[in-house]
C-alpha cells in the first residue's frame, strides 16, 4: 500500500455520514430531533392558547381564565343612567389572564395577613342573627380595605405562593365582568335581586323591586357571568389598580389608566347600591387611603 493510499483510508469518522447507508442514519437522526423539538414547540403553544380555564392557588384560591380580545368599553348613549363620563372607546387587550373567581374572603385575608379581621360584616360582630352557618361567615368578601391594604395583601400572597398577582386594571376589569356582552349587565338589560347583592328597594329598567339585605353576602351566592367570575355586580365595590382618569377619546391597546392621580377605580356596585351603580360601566373613585364598608377586591395574574 503506497503512503497516499494509506492517507486517503484514514478519513475523520464524521466523513462515514456522507457515504452510502450512513446517509440515511443521519436523515433519521434530523427527522427524529426535528419531530422532537417541533412536539415541544407544540405544547408549548398550545399551553399558551389553551391554559386550563379554572386555577386554585395553595390558599385554595379560585381562578378563571380570561382569554386576550377587544371590547367597547364604557357604555352607549341610549343606555339608562349612564354617566356622560363613561364614554365608548374600542379596547383591545393582548394577554390573557387569571382573575378570582370571587373577591377575595375574610377567611383568605386572615390567612395571608394575620391579625384583626378589617370587615364590618365579620362574624363575631354579625354573630348569629344573621342566620348564616360558620362555613358561610368564613366565605364573607373581606370589606373596609383601602387600595393601600391591598397592595399590602398582595405582596405578602406574592411571596407565599410565588406568582405575580396584582389588582386587575380597570379595563381587564370591565372586560372580565362583561364577558362579551354589550348590555348593561352581563345578566342581560336589567337585574334582579336573585341575580346579585344590591339594595332592592330600587329597580334599573324594567327590574322588580326585591330584598334589601342590608350586608353582604358569602361570595358566590349568585349566578357566575360566562368566565365563571361571581359577584361582578354588587356585594362590594372592587378595587382596581388604576388612577382614575378621564377616558381616552380613541381606540387603545392594554391601557393602564393615568401615570398619576388623585384617587383610584373602584367597580361594580355593593350591597348598598342602587343597580344603576352595579352596571358594567359604572365608574367610582376614591383616595386610596380610604376604607369603607362598601370596599373589597379580587386578584389577578397573567400566566408568564
Amino acid at each position: 500500500m503506497t503512503h497516499s493510499a494509506a492517507h486517503s483510508d484514514a478519513r475523520p469518522s464524521s466523513d462515514r455520514f456522507r457515504c452510502g447507508g450512513h446517509k440515511s442514519d443521519l436523515a433519521a437522526v434530523c427527522l427524529a430531533i426535528a419531530t422532537l423539538l417541533a412536539s415541544a414547540i407544540s405544547s408549548d403553544a398550545q399551553d399558551q392558547k389553551d391554559p386550563p380555564k379554572e386555577f386554585a392557588n395553595s390558599l385554595g384560591m379560585k381562578f378563571a381564565w380570561i382569554p386576550p380580545g377587544t371590547f367597547l368599553m364604557g357604555s352607549p348613549k341610549e343606555e339608562k343612567h349612564r354617566n356622560p363620563i363613561e364614554i365608548p372607546h374600542k379596547v383591545r387587550l393582548t394577554k390573557g389572564f387569571y382573575m378570582g373567581v370571587h373577591p377575595v374572603t375574610q377567611d383568605q385575608w386572615l390567612k395571608v395577613m394575620g391579625g384583626k379581621n378589617p370587615s364590618g360584616f365579620d362574624k363575631e360582630k354579625m354573630g348569629d342573627k344573621e342566620k348564616l352557618s360558620a362555613t358561610e361567615k368564613l366565605l364573607l368578601p373581606v370589606e373596609s380595605v383601602s387600595w393601600n391594604d391591598c397592595q399590602e395583601f398582595i405582596r405578602k400572597l406574592q411571596e407565599m405562593d410565588m406568582k405575580p398577582y396584582r389588582l386587575p386594571t380597570e379595563a381587564e376589569w370591565e372586560y372580565a365582568c362583561r364577558a362579551g356582552t354589550t348590555t348593561p349587565f352581563h345578566f342581560g338589560e336589567t337585574i334582579s335581586t336573585d341575580q346579585a347583592n344590591y339594595d332592592g328597594d330600587f329597580v334599573y329598567g324594567d327590574g322588580k323591586k326585591g330584598p334589601r339585605r342590608q350586608r353582604t353576602t358569602p361570595v358566590g351566592s349568585f349566578p357566575a357571568n360566562a368566565f365563571g367570575l361571581h359577584d361582578m355586580h354588587g356585594n362590594v365595590y372592587q378595587w382596581c389598580q388604576d388612577w382614575y382618569g378621564d377616558y381616552p377619546p380613541r381606540d387603545v391597546t392594554d391601557p393602564k389608566g393615568p401615570e398619576k392621580g388623585l384617587a383610584r377605580v373602584l367597580r361594580g356596585g355593593s350591597w348598598k347600591s342602587n343597580p344603576l351603580s352595579c352596571r358594567s360601566a359604572e365608574r367610582l373613585r376614591y383616595e386610596p387611603g380610604a376604607r369603607f364598608h362598601l370596599y373589597g377586591f379580587r386578584v389577578c395574574f397573567f400566566l408568564n
